[in-house]
């Protein structure tokens, strides 16, 4: 299914600010080099008929990571204070913290930290969590954890060809009308990768004694939708807490006067890590019965009647 190219460096593609940001491979939401610019700047697709889907993780960043701080608010207060790690210890020395600060280590703050994990005689292992929250006390022990991941979801095919032309500052016609690709979205990712990684990151996080509230899962709504139609709909809801994954899915908005385009928080869902695992391994949503066989018998019989192979 072809898509459409609907946002190049954070605007409308060939509009006057995706010219400036483009011309810089800049990325106006965490204002730092595109890490698209090689692959092709795109922020949004959509296919027809659908919403537009966000591809990458830093258009979920805009307005100075606000998907974060939201998370901080409804964890820490609404007066938590969030700052970098170096930021911290300088305030513990001059005396001044405010017992209000909340530490951020991942991108646009600290950076962030690998969590070693098990492997192989001989060998190194970890995997990182896009963003770790923590509030702490006057000597910076950490006094809560909050975990934040933050997915989109990967292209198939390319989109190159348009972004080769809005480069170059000129139209990108095609036979699906201007800005469109032949890129798609890998659906796959969801089965293959975003649910495990959910479950995985969601009971590693059970076994800290002070992540009191879970995991918080930020995603763009279309890639929540997929995860809901693979394992279906029936998950429960639960208070957030120790095991807890909280979904914050966001969509951007339909209608704003000019400039950027806001995204718009849509979802908000809690339920358990053994909720999702338990739906993954047995899912409901599957093809009908005997779907393997009918469609090799189908195959093979419109194989036979060919004349000529």
């Amino acid at each position: 299914m072809p898509t459409k190219v609907i946002e190049f460096h954070g605007f409308q593609p060939l509009s006057g600010e995706s010219k400036a940001f483009a011309s810089r491979r800049w990325c106006p939401f965490v204002d730092d080099k595109c890490k698209k610019s090689q692959s092709g700047g795109a922020c949004a697709l959509q296919a027809p008929n659908a919403k537009p889907v966000i591809i990458c993780p830093n258009r979920l960043y805009g307005n100075q990571f606000e998907v974060i701080w939201r998370i901080a608010r409804q964890t820490f207060g609404d007066d938590c204070d969030l700052l970098t790690d170096l930021e911290a210890e300088t305030r513990r020395r001059n005396g001044t913290l405010n017992g209000r600060e909340v530490i951020v280590f991942g991108q646009g703050y600290s950076g962030e930290v690998g969590i070693k994990a098990p492997s192989a005689e001989g060998e190194s292992g970890s995997f990182k969590v896009d963003f770790l929250l923590t509030s702490i006390g006057p000597d910076l022990e950490p006094l809560a954890i909050v975990a934040v991941e933050v997915q989109t979801i990967d292209t198939t095919n390319s989109y190159k060809k348009a972004s080769v032309d809005y480069y170059a500052e000129k139209p990108h016609p095609s036979k699906w009308g201007e800005g469109g690709t032949n890129a798609g979205f890998n659906w796959e990712n969801v089965t293959k990768r975003i649910l495990p990684q959910i479950i995985y990151k969601g009971h590693a996080l059970r076994r800290e004694k002070l992540a009191l509230h879970g995991l918080f899962f930020v995603l763009p709504d279309p890639v929540l939708q997929k995860i809901r139609t693979r394992i279906g709909s029936s998950l429960l809801e639960y208070p957030k807490g120790p095991g807890t994954v909280t979904f914050h899915s966001y969509q951007l908005a339909e209608t704003w006067p000019s400039g950027e385009r806001p995204i718009e928080l849509v979802t908000e869902f809690t339920t358990t890590v053994e909720q999702i695992a338990f739906a993954f391994v047995s899912p409901q949503n599957l093809p009908p019965l005997g779907i393997y066989e009918d469609t090799i018998a189908a195959k093979l019989a419109a194989l036979s009647r060919k004349t000529a192979l």
